[in-house]
């Protein structure tokens, strides 16, 4: 029987745990939390329940954390909620575009901080002013590279911290007007992410609105409880996949004409970075597919698309042969084992 393709990509299938818990909110939790009914009262205790849960994992607490089911909107939503007529918007070189597009329009308004070759911002002598925003990217998707948060908490000007991508293992709330989260980064569904909001009275939900909101409010339930779900069991594998990461660091860094980014910066994060040379980053995903083992090239803002990374060229590293790894819950010694001497097998063969 062939050997079932290792997954080093950006997504994977959800936990049995999470299925379940997923289908069976369906049958329970279909009624609308806010009206008048037994249905209805059992979907709020559900829903209250799965907010509680998650808020106490991510170091927040329940009014705080605001569900979104548009995740696509996080950063707008979370930025422009703080963004007057007298902001200063900071954003990086390393952001998201939906952050940069944020910041495109706002021309003047807007500066860009650069990073050193470990993806870490180059803030020596930026002077934040009063009416400052700085978009904080907590965690990097593609090198992983991971910033120092102690350094921007509890400032006089607003930081919006990008936790989209970050760990659940440390305090990503705690001193910042907002955070945004993406169930995804703890292996949870896609379609549901959450903002944080520390500094409500500054807030303004920045989208057509009647009601005092401060988000859509349009999301699945049963994905929210799935999320809850998923991030409880992510919370025990967080060790690990820090200790794998750095096995894979080891390995690959062994492999001659591959360059590891980040190996440092990034010890805190499922993601991992190279760039090999001699070969392009095409023919090395279509080599490692033949011998079940597959990863992501190009920018993990859009996974389907190998444009260069904008991520890896800020850095100061070529584009070309770039290439990326995600860890999962599942995945083992072993796994990193097998997955790097593949890597070093097919490139050998590549460049012969």
């Amino acid at each position: 029987m062939a050997h079932l393709t290792d997954n080093f990509t950006s997504e994977t299938a959800l936990s049995p745990a999470v299925r379940e818990a997923i289908s069976a909110s369906f049958e329970q939790g279909w009624a609308d939390p806010k009206k008048q009914s037994q249905a209805s009262s059992k979907a709020a205790i559900l829903l209250d329940g799965a907010k509680s849960e998650i808020a106490a994992h991510l170091h927040t607490t329940p009014d705080h954390l605001e569900v979104i089911g548009e995740p696509a909107l996080l950063h707008y939503i979370a930025l422009h909620g703080f963004i007057t007529s007298a902001s200063t918007l900071y954003t990086s070189t390393v952001d998201v575009g939906k952050i940069r597009a944020v910041a495109r329009p706002l021309s003047d308004e807007s500066k860009v901080i650069g990073v050193d070759e470990e993806g870490l911002l180059l803030t020596a002598g930026v002077k934040f002013e009063k009416n400052s925003i700085l978009s904080l990217q907590a965690t990097n998707g593609e090198s992983g590279a991971t910033q120092d948060l102690d350094c921007y908490r509890d400032m006089a000007y607003k930081v919006v911290v990008d936790g989209t991508r970050s760990l659940p293992n440390r305090d990503l709330a705690t001193g910042f007007s907002a955070t945004t989260f993406d169930a995804t980064s703890w292996s949870g569904p896609q379609g549901i992410g959450f903002i944080n909001i520390s500094d409500a009275k500054s807030f303004k939900y920045p989208l057509p609105h009647i009601a005092p909101i401060r988000v859509p409010g349009s999301y699945s339930l049963p994905l929210l409880i799935g999320s809850a779900i998923a991030l409880a069991e992510f919370k025990n594998e967080i060790e690990n996949l820090i200790s794998l990461r750095k096995n894979l660091v080891g390995a690959l860094s062994a492999i001659e004409g591959l360059t590891v980014l980040a190996p440092n910066s990034g010890a805190d994060s499922r993601y991992l970075s190279i760039i090999v040379e001699e070969v392009s980053s095409e023919e090395v995903l279509r080599s490692l597919l033949k011998e079940n083992l597959a990863i992501d090239a190009g920018s993990a803002c859009s996974p389907e698309d190998l444009t260069p990374s904008h991520v890896i060229a800020s850095m100061g590293f070529p584009t070309t042969g770039h290439l990326r790894f995600t860890l999962h819950p599942h995945h083992t010694a072993s796994d990193i084992e097998r997955a790097a001497s593949t890597l070093k097998t097919v490139l050998t063969k590549l460049r012969s």
